[in-house]
């Protein structure tokens, strides 16, 4: 079991509502981890009234380089996640994902020590989908599975580091300039986090088949461009609203 797990999660000026609701989830209900790793783009932090998360126990805030596409930026700050913390496993979250009821992260994402990752073979995402052939493409061979699948993700530090090295042997370039390249349309930092763990270390993983069922049910995920936590409030635990999340900024 490792020693250190911490959360990290990328968020940026929009989703200040979302992030409060999240962390706050995360101290109700999660153990397990050291902390919670919050990472902003520079140009956010003088967009956000960030008081209401500097009481939050254990979350601590970095920030990251500015993109013309944040959401290509999201996804390459997840790919140098161990540039902002030390911890020998990085948990991968989204602002707009909530913990509903009491989650150990040890003994949730981990079987007889090694991290569980999730796959899709179900079909939902079809074989043409710019998602799902990501991988394959990066890696130069057929991967079976649909790796783009939600998160929480759990992967050891080093993957991080490999990912980007092999990027550099294969592609010739970083891998932010790789993305930036493919567009978003056709790639997905998780799938890749996921293809170079299974193409490079599969044994040190216990491979869970989500097709039928949650991989984390204890946590919800919804859409933060489609849905406020105001309008879900309903369907999350009355203690969260109980904790004034819904007058955060």
């Amino acid at each position: 079991m490792p020693r250190s797990i911490d959360i990290l999660i990328r968020s940026y000026y929009r989703d200040l509502r979302w992030l409060t609701l999240a962390l706050r989830s995360i101290e109700m209900f999660v153990t397990g981890h050291r902390q919670v790793v919050v990472v902003l783009p520079r140009a956010s932090l003088s967009r956000m009234e960030l008081s209401a998360l500097h009481g939050m126990p254990r979350v601590r805030l970095r920030t990251c380089r500015d993109h013309r596409d944040d959401y290509l930026g999201q996804q390459i700050t997840k790919l140098n996640a161990d540039l902002h913390t030390d911890a020998d496993i990085i948990v991968h979250l989204d602002s707009d994902q909530v913990f509903v009821a009491p989650c150990d992260l040890r003994a949730r994402l981990f079987d007889s020590g090694r991290p569980r990752v999730s796959f899709d073979t179900s079909g939902r995402r079809p074989a043409t989908d710019g998602w799902r052939r990501c991988p394959g493409l990066f890696f130069g061979k057929p991967v079976p599975w649909d790796l783009a699948t939600p998160l929480p993700l759990a992967l050891p530090r080093h993957i991080h580091a490999g990912l980007r090295d092999y990027c550099r042997r294969r592609h010739g370039m970083s891998i932010a300039e790789y993305a930036e390249l493919t567009t978003i349309a056709r790639f997905c930092e998780l799938a890749l986090l996921r293809g170079y763990s299974l193409v490079n270390e599969p044994t040190k993983y216990a491979w869970v088949d989500i097709s039928d069922g949650d991989f984390v049910p204890e946590c919800w995920t919804f859409w933060s461009r489609a849905e406020k936590p105001t309008t879900v409030a309903h369907r999350l635990p009355a203690a969260l609203a109980a904790h004034g999340v819904w007058t955060a900024p």
